[in-house]
């Protein structure tokens, strides 16, 4: 199969361009149709275009100029060539490379290598940290590209990139074109893994494991690190295994994004989940219509309220019930002009690479916050990555493939226009009764604790659902039972009773603001984008024996009868809560 980026290549060289190459540059290459590969990129590059005719040449800073597919007969006669070899100076070296290229009697190719040391995006245009030979490469760089001489022949040049862009005078001239390295395709990975197992050398796959299911799960993984996969099952001679899959994608991904990114495939399923009744129903039924990659579905969504009420572990839970990856942006903000910019393009590059994915912005609300009215003090980077992100976002052509979530515990930071692209927006409230009696099992097993015998779930829950306990406040109250029985026993891990826990209850005093809590209720309620979405109904309605928190009734907030939000009511309590909040800081 022909690699995507060798068309736009030859189309580039076609029209009279040179080529720039970014992105995954430092993979391995695999045409089996030509009998080209595995190999690096150079090589991959000079023997393919050895077969049509070319003379391949290489240059980088550090290891000077060579040729790459020499034919004796013709290097020992030129001697422009003889004088380039292991020449580093860049402007000598690229003054010799236009007089090379404008002879129309030879096809040439010349790779340069390391374009963004030669060029890098400080040469033009901030004199005071450019350095005097970056700055005459830069030029010569755009100079040979505008070239007539060298244009109107066969000869062309491309400049390989492994880490940070070029100069924009170099990026953005006419005579070049951008030209992406992907990481392999399905197709792509198929084949080679099929290639790799016909080689006795390795180990071959664990049973349950065949060629497409491992071409399926390697998605986002260059094709190097496929081949490390089975030079390390050799190591240890034993086959290929799921569990090293996992391994390996999550360190290649890491290296790949400089630890930008964070990519899991997470074991937590949705059954784990206990309540959010209606963000699992939600989700429950979004997964076959994203299973056959319907373009009629939700692109983004986003669960926000009450801190500490499972938002994060039920989208694992969905991205386990999809078989879907989640990718979670880490920080992307860098020291230096331009950098944060940059990485940003980049984990989006590398995020757009997985067949199927779940984006996931935890705190979306710290992650991308709200654009400022004024001056922001970074000079304009923040409403820069803003913009670059409400665009991603909100680009038809991930529908159906990507996946957006984001989880909010301050809604009221959320920009307006990031508001618009999560045109889904489900509310988390705290755990209801019935919530809390499904979570104690689920968390006791977590501690490896048992309940003793005079111990009612129900009575416990009762018990508990007062005092508005998020998950984590649930788990501290576990925790602290466990302490006071394990204490008056003196044996650690005992059975914790009906006594120790209504203690541990008792003593517990939240670490929550009341004031914070209810506006981010209200705030959250206020965002929701449907009476579905609410946690006491479902789709055809109010649920049978709703648990609908007793204030937002008598505050004329939700109808009993109906379940609906009585939207004018709400925006009322909400202004009150956020006066009331505001007067508590004052007054603190």
């Amino acid at each position: 199969m022909k690699p995507r980026f060798i068309v736009e290549i030859e189309e580039t060289f076609s029209v009279s361009q040179h080529a720039i190459l970014y992105f995954n540059t430092a993979d391995r290459f695999f045409w089996p149709e030509e009998e080209i590969g595995p190999v690096y990129l150079s090589y991959f590059l000079a023997q393919l275009y050895d077969k049509r005719g070319y003379r391949v040449a290489q240059y980088s800073p550090a290891t000077g100029f060579a040729e790459l597919n020499p034919n004796s007969d013709k290097k020992a006669k030129d001697h422009k060539i003889l004088s380039l070899a292991g020449q580093q100076e860049p402007a000598a070296v690229l003054n010799k490379v236009i007089s090379i290229l404008r002879n129309k009697n030879e096809k040439w190719l010349i790779l340069i290598h390391y374009g963004e040391h030669l060029a890098p995006s400080n040469s033009i245009g901030i004199s005071a940290s450019a350095v005097p030979g970056q700055i005459h490469a830069t030029e010569l760089l755009h100079m040979l590209s505008l070239d007539d001489g060298i244009i109107s022949g066969e000869s062309r040049i491309a400049i390989i990139t492994y880490g940070e862009m070029l100069a924009d005078l170099i990026a953005r001239s006419t005579g070049y074109r951008m030209i992406q390295v992907n990481l392999p395709r399905y197709a792509e990975r198929l084949t080679f893994i099929e290639f790799l197992e016909e080689r006795k050398i390795f180990q071959g796959l664990e049973t349950d494991l065949t060629p497409k299911d491992l071409a399926n799960i390697t998605s986002g993984m260059p094709l190097v690190e496929i081949e490390k996969l089975f030079r390390s099952a050799a190591h240890y001679k034993s086959p290929v295994s799921r569990d090293q899959v996992k391994i390996a994608k999550a360190r290649a991904i890491r290296q790949l994004t400089g630890d930008l990114l964070e990519v899991s495939e997470p074991e937590e399923s949705i059954e784990q989940v206990a309540g959010l009744r209606h963000v699992k129903e939600f989700f429950l039924r979004l997964v076959p219509q994203l299973r056959e990659a319907q373009k009629g579905v939700p692109q983004a969504i986003l669960l926000n309220g009450i801190p500490g009420c499972g938002k994060s572990f039920v989208v694992r839970g969905l991205a386990n019930l999809l078989g879907w990856v989640l990718i979670e942006f880490r920080n992307i903000r860098g020291p230096y002009v331009g950098q944060s910019e940059q990485q940003l393009e980049h984990v989006i590059r590398v995020a757009e690479q997985f067949e199927h994915s779940i984006i996931f912005f935890d705190e979306i609300d710290q992650f991308i916050g709200q654009r400022g009215t004024g001056a922001s003090g970074d000079s304009g980077t923040s409403e820069r990555m803003l913009a670059r992100i409400f665009s991603w976002i909100g680009s038809m052509k991930h529908r159906g493939k990507i996946l957006f979530i984001g989880a909010s515990n301050r809604p009221d930071l959320l920009d307006p226009a990031m508001i618009d692209r999560f045109r889904v927006s489900i509310p988390i409230l705290y755990p209801t009764r019935n919530d809390i009696f499904e979570l104690l099992p689920i968390l006791m097993e977590r501690f490896d604790r048992r309940f003793s015998e005079d111990i009612s779930l129900e009575k416990v829950a009762a018990i508990l659902a007062p005092l508005r306990p998020t998950g984590r406040s649930l788990q501290e109250i576990l925790i602290y039972a466990g302490l006071r029985v394990d204490n008056e026993t003196g044996v650690i891990g005992s059975h914790i009773s009906m006594k120790h826990l209504i203690d541990a209850a008792e003593d517990y005093l939240p670490s929550e603001d009341p004031l914070e809590m209810e506006f981010i209720g209200f705030a959250s309620l206020a965002m929701c984008s449907a009476n579905s979405f609410l946690p006491w109904m479902g789709i055809d309605g109010l649920r049978p024996e709703p648990e609908i928190p007793e204030e937002l009734v008598t505050e004329g907030i939700v109808d009993a009868k109906t379940g609906r939000l009585n939207k004018v009511r709400l925006h009322q309590k909400l202004k009150e809560s956020a006066r009331a909040r505001q007067l508590a800081r004052a007054i603190r």
